[in-house]
């Protein structure tokens, strides 16, 4: 039997051949595309090694809130010294913020001491030095007295300032441990004085008032 015998007995014999021709078509163009979509999504052998900080889920495209939202680095906060920041700080705000410190301290005079020692008179103390508390062997090593700066290591991350003390503290935001700093302040007959705000600062400012005299000069003068 010959082809054009086929071709008579089969009346969808045209159909099939053009199917068939469509198929191949697409294969041959479409399945590059397919791979190189597969690969994209998936990270073939460079998304292994590459990562796109403005592409981070590995999209065929980026959406436009992540163009707009990605743009540069965040600009780090400026530090700003402790004795500027204590300068503003709040015993108030400090008193309610140290709260959950009650339940391992007294704040009193001649308060009795709990888990932890009673923190009267705390600020520029000797350090594990009140009377009936057995500290622990790494606070009873650690020698010298409580400056503002020692306190505010230890609140930021007492482990981290001293490994292997009891005590586990965390406060991670400086304008809140400068609050609690200004209420141990309070915890004395006579308080324990304050860092200076650094230099730069206190110059900064006096260069700004003095720009401000001169303006004022100059306008007085017309």
């Amino acid at each position: 039997m010959t082809p054009s015998d086929d071709k008579n007995k089969d009346p969808l014999f045209g159909n099939k051949v053009a199917a068939a021709v469509l198929t191949t078509l697409l294969i041959a163009f479409g399945l590059p595309i397919i791979i190189t979509t597969l690969t994209n999504v998936f990270g073939g052998h460079h998304g292994a090694e590459h990562h796109d900080e403005a592409n981070p889920f590995g999209l065929a495209y980026i959406p436009a809130e992540i163009v707009l939202e990605g743009g540069g680095a965040a600009e780090a906060a400026p530090e700003i010294d402790l004795g500027t920041l204590l300068a503003s700080a709040s015993a108030d705000r400090g008193e309610r913020a140290a709260g959950l410190c009650k339940a391992c301290h007294t704040f009193e005079a001649g308060g009795d001491n709990g888990i932890g020692p009673n923190l009267w008179g705390i600020m520029g103390k000797e350090v594990a030095s009140v009377p009936g508390f057995g500290y622990s062997g790494p606070m009873s090593d650690l020698g010298g007295v409580w400056t503002y700066e020692r306190v505010d290591h230890l609140l930021e991350n007492s482990q981290a300032f001293l490994p292997g003390t009891q005590m586990a503290q965390m406060v991670r935001k400086d304008e809140k441990r400068a609050d609690i700093l200004a209420f141990l302040q309070t915890l004395a007959d006579e308080p324990y004085p304050f860092p200076e705000p650094a230099p730069a600062a206190e110059e900064g400012a006096e260069e700004s008032a003095a720009m401000e005299e001169g303006d004022h000069a100059e306008d007085s003068g017309h």
